[in-house]
């Protein structure tokens, strides 16, 4: 364990949970949760391997307030790390990191925001963006989406009210335990909202094989809407609260 975290003030705080077995991924990490313009806030890293040196994580959690870093086996599936660091969360609020995708400074703000409109008890971006690094094209996912009740959502953007995990728990596997995690939370009466498309993005990259699931880039340009002459989409998709560009 690493870092330090103040004892929580008010009902606002989130922790982020990221679970990661990519080494090259850590400062991708540290730096979604250092952006937030959110606050309270603290983060959780699970390192779910054996072998890569946790020295890198320890180094800048160090540097950073409310950061706490944890090992665990690299044959523990996904759904158990994330539960582990669901029962290390101080805050209210916990929202789940991907170790490779782009959180806008405003992210949690907006979803923040979302939960105080609909008193929903899981948020989340169904229509989101994503970009596709081998074909350097921007996407739209799941149009129509926004600011609805839904079923589903992606993983990297759940946004969970703590209450809901004392009935509600990941399911322990590698893969779908996002999907079966919603679906569980649905018919134990909690709400699903998906909020708006701005301040996240999910991030492609060029070798396809890398990620869990393994959809080409024509394929996802073939059934999703592409953003012509995006280039840079951290701009892109960057909001203030109430939705202004910066």
């Amino acid at each position: 364990m690493a870092g330090s975290a103040n004892k929580p003030k008010g009902q606002a705080g989130v922790t982020v949970i990221t679970c990661t077995n990519r080494k090259r991924q850590f400062k991708s990490i540290f730096q979604n949760f250092d952006r937030q313009r959110h606050a309270p806030k603290e983060l959780i890293i699970v390192v779910n391997h054996d072998r890569i040196p946790l020295q890198p994580y320890l180094d800048l959690a160090n540097r950073c307030p409310n950061v706490r870093v944890y090992r665990e086996p690299g044959r523990m599936p996904l759904g158990a790390c994330l539960n582990r660091a669901v029962r290390m969360a101080r805050y209210p609020y916990i929202a789940k990191f991907d170790d490779d995708d782009y959180y806008a400074p405003y992210y949690l703000t907006d979803i923040l925001q979302a939960f105080k409109r609909t008193g929903a008890d899981i948020v989340g971006k169904r229509t989101h963006y994503m970009y596709l690094k081998g074909s350097k094209s921007m996407i739209l996912r799941f149009r129509g989406n926004e600011n609805r009740y839904v079923s589903i959502l992606p993983g990297a953007t759940l946004v969970v009210k703590r209450r809901v995990f004392d009935r509600v728990r990941f399911t322990g596997r590698r893969t779908g335990e996002d999907d079966q995690f919603c679906r569980d939370s649905l018919r134990k009466g909690f709400k699903v909202y998906s909020a708006g498309k701005y301040n996240f993005v999910a991030i492609r990259r060029k070798n396809t094989a890398s990620h869990t699931w393994t959809m080409s880039d024509k394929d996802l340009l073939a059934h999703h809407v592409k953003i012509p002459r995006v280039r840079d989409y951290k701009r892109f998709v960057h909001r203030r609260p109430g939705g202004t560009k910066p």
